[in-house]
C-alpha cells in the first residue's frame, strides 16, 4: 500500500468532531479512587446478584429505585451515596463498606494503655521484691522473737 493510499484511509478515519477524551482523562484522574471503589462495589453487586438468582429489576423493587438507577451502579461509574450503598446492603444482605468506630478504637487503645501500666507495674513490683522479702523476713523474725519473750 503506497503512502498516498494510506493518507487517504486515515483522513476518513479522522473525524472533524472535537474529542473530549482528554475532559475524560482529566475527569478519570481527579475521581479515580471513588470510581475504583464504585467499581468493587458494582462486581460485589453482580456477585451478589448471580448468587442469589436476581435480576436487576428485582433489585430496583427491593431498594425501591428504578431499573435505570441500578444499572448506573452496575457499571460501577456512580459516585454512590451512604444511603445507596445501605439500599444495596439490605436489599442483598450483604456488607459492602466497613465503617470503623473510633470509639471502639479508642477503647482499645484504652486497654492496650492499662496493660502497659500493668506491665510497668509489675515489673516495678518485681523489681521492689527482693526488699520486700527482706523486710516481711525481719519483721517475722522479730514476732517469733517478741512471742518467745512473751511466753517467758
Amino acid at each position: 500500500m503506497e503512502l498516498n493510499d494510506r493518507l487517504d484511509k486515515f483522513e476518513k478515519l479522522v473525524s472533524n468532531e472535537h474529542s473530549n477524551f482528554l475532559s475524560k482523562l482529566e475527569y478519570y484522574r481527579a475521581n479515580k479512587k471513588w470510581i475504583n471503589q464504585s467499581s468493587k462495589v458494582a462486581i460485589n453487586v453482580l456477585e451478589a446478584l448471580k448468587q442469589k438468582g436476581l435480576s436487576q429489576k428485582d433489585l430496583a423493587k427491593k431498594m425501591n429505585v428504578s431499573a435505570q438507577q441500578v444499572n448506573k451502579i452496575l457499571k460501577g461509574q456512580q459516585n454512590l451515596t451512604l444511603e445507596t450503598i445501605s439500599k444495596l446492603e439490605s436489599a442483598l444482605e450483604i456488607s459492602l463498606i466497613e465503617i470503623i468506630d473510633l470509639k471502639a478504637d479508642q477503647k482499645i487503645v484504652n486497654i492496650s494503655n492499662t496493660k502497659e501500666r500493668i506491665k510497668l507495674s509489675l515489673k516495678q513490683m518485681e523489681k521492689a521484691m527482693p526488699g520486700v522479702r527482706q523486710q516481711v523476713a525481719v519483721y517475722e523474725k522479730n514476732k517469733t522473737l517478741n512471742t518467745q519473750k512473751n511466753h517467758h
